[in-house]
């Protein structure tokens, strides 16, 4: 089959996306107004990032960053710092077939 998939040309690479939404996380489930957001991003997960030998790492997702106070928004980025130092030793997810 070729370089795809597990054979792809990153295999033995990890990504992750890092992701803000406009809207509140109850809005990003299956019954939310948006849809489940794993949903929205599995063509990503699998079309892009397994299909070229990627493990995929869990979306760090920050829900409607305009409405966070300054504190909130200062521990977000701590989050964020503490998951980058992380992530070697992260193990991927399993994003499942189309």
């Amino acid at each position: 089959m070729g370089r795809l998939y597990e054979d792809g040309p990153f295999k033995g690479k990890k990504a992750m996306l890092s992701i803000t939404t406009g809207g509140p996380e109850e809005s990003y489930t299956p019954s939310g107004f948006n849809g489940d957001l794993n949903s929205i991003l599995r063509p990503i997960h699998r079309g892009i990032f397994e299909f070229n030998g990627f493990s995929v790492l869990n979306p760090f997702i920050v829900y409607g960053p305009v409405h966070l106070s300054d504190e909130e928004r200062n521990n977000v980025l701590r989050a964020f710092e503490q998951r980058l130092v992380a992530l070697p030793d992260e193990s991927p997810i399993n994003v499942g077939l189309y």
